[in-house]
């Protein structure tokens, strides 16, 4: 007990807990803080966190020029034989999906233009790039992991066992939070509960207002659960808390895990009109440009399928990518922080009994599905070798760590990185790392296909 220890709870934790109890008290830092040895095995996981990178570097720094080389770099992260099965499956998949991501953006983009706003290093501030001061020293606010207060403290052993909680500041004991205190018998310091999170990037709009942009990647987009998405309340919520004003709104952008393909032909040569081919209606319109010189020349069942796709994009986004924006009153987020201290009652009830919650999801959704298993049996052999695979999360951590980091193939000023020998090499270009064969990188142009189907920027009015 030498550092000071932190106790979190995360938006992640709080949907555990919600879904299983026991699971929680495997994962949760207020309880067993298990976490997988190693390099992250859920595929998903590990996908996400490439294309997060990928957008983190090309959103911020951009030390690699473009988020295709960002996320080869991840990848370079990772031995040969820690990478979770299916990741050179998804390897091809992610550069597809970051090649039609930068044209969509830089459509749909146009309308609001949103930029990533600068933290002042020395006051915290969230800048307007258009408005910083040339004398002070900024940095991107992208992936900016946040530890919020809750005012609640524990008091915890020598093993990090929680032994009780302070509600009120006024119960704490007369000392140092660094000091030890015998409680119960036991050797204890005082911690304080913190809310745990990462916005993924603050932007600020063409009318110089303040969003959160979260990414997310999944087979298909969402848009039933914004008013009601427990992370976006979070997020708001916390956002107020760590920079004293409330953002304007939450940009939810979502990218499905499906290749963008060019538009399929017959055996003939010419354009099909399936409507299981995973095309966009942009793809599709310059298709028929380019073979019949506009539109209205193309048969009709071409021109039919044309409309078809029309139908199937909204302003927001298509099929493969889309953001939504979404709002919270300030009630809402009062309310919310109510649900946060809700559920963090039930979480330090030191009576709290977690059983488990099985459905027929927990075969692929539950890291801990042996372990629980072996528990209702008594199977200790078997807990013991699945606890092989697992280690505790050390307590002193201030925020996400992440080891592939440290291997990450970064250039010098020439452009220069050290591969896996330690030889140095250039960086590759896009050729390079890309395989035609099993990608494209889509590449429209923006200003001659951007009349119909691009977003429409709703919040023009000023607060």
């Amino acid at each position: 007990m030498d550092k000071l220890s932190h106790y979190t709870i995360r938006t992640s934790d709080r949907r555990v807990f919600r879904r299983c109890l026991r699971k929680w008290s495997f994962q949760s830092s207020l309880r067993g803080n298990w976490k997988y040895r190693g390099t992250e095995q859920n595929i998903n996981f590990w996908f996400g966190s490439a294309i997060h990178f990928a957008m983190e570097d090309y959103h911020g720094y951009n030390v690699f020029g473009d988020p295709r080389i960002a996320f080869w770099a991840y990848y370079q992260a990772f031995p040969e034989d820690e990478l979770p099965a299916g990741a050179e499956d998804y390897y091809p998949l992610g550069i597809s999906m970051l090649s039609y991501y930068l044209t969509w953006y830089k459509r749909h983009n146009a309308a609001s233009d949103f930029e990533t706003a600068l933290v002042n290093l020395k006051t915290g501030e969230l800048t307007d790039p258009h408005h910083k001061d040339p004398s002070a020293q900024y940095y991107p606010a992208v992936e900016q992991t946040f530890m919020i207060p809750l005012n609640v403290w524990v008091a915890v052993d020598e093993n990090d066992n929680i032994v009780k909680t302070y509600w009120n500041a006024s119960d704490l004991p007369e000392l140092f939070m660094d000091d030890t205190f015998i409680l119960d018998g036991k050797g204890c310091k005082l911690v304080p509960i913190n809310y745990h999170g990462t916005i993924d990037r603050v932007v600020f709009d063409k009318l110089g207002r303040l969003w959160i942009l979260d990414y997310k990647t999944a087979k298909g987009a969402d848009t039933n659960k914004l008013d009601t998405d427990d992370q976006i309340s979070a997020y708001m919520w916390a956002f107020t808390k760590l920079f004293g004003q409330k953002p304007y709104g939450f940009i939810y952008l979502q990218l499905t895990k499906e290749a963008v393909q060019e538009p399929k032909r017959l055996k003939n040569g010419s354009l099909s009109v399936d409507k299981r081919q995973k095309t966009t209606y942009s793809l599709l319109k310059q298709a028929i440009i380019e073979e019949y010189g506009k539109v209205e020349n193309a048969p009709s069942n071409i021109i039919q399928f044309l409309n078809y796709m029309a139908e199937q994009e909204a302003p927001e986004g298509d099929r493969f990518i889309r953001w939504d924006f979404v709002k919270r009153s300030e009630e809402e987020l009062a309310a919310h922080e109510r649900h946060i201290y809700g559920e963090l009652r039930q979480m330090l009830n030191p009576d709290l009994y977690c059983y488990p919650s099985p459905t027929r999801d927990c075969i692929w959704d539950c890291p801990v599905r042996d372990w629980c298993l072996a528990l209702d049996r008594n199977d200790t052999s078997m807990i013991e070798e699945f606890m092989r695979n697992f280690e505790k999360r050390p307590h002193d951590e201030d925020g996400n760590v992440d080891p592939w980091r440290e291997n990450i193939p970064w250039p010098d000023e020439n452009g220069m990185y050290k591969d896996k020998d330690g030889n140095m090499k250039p960086l590759p270009s896009l050729e390079e790392i890309i395989d035609y064969d099993l990608n494209m990188t889509i590449e429209l142009d923006s200003d001659r296909y951007a009349s119909e189907g691009t977003f429409n920027f709703a919040y023009e009015e000023k607060e």
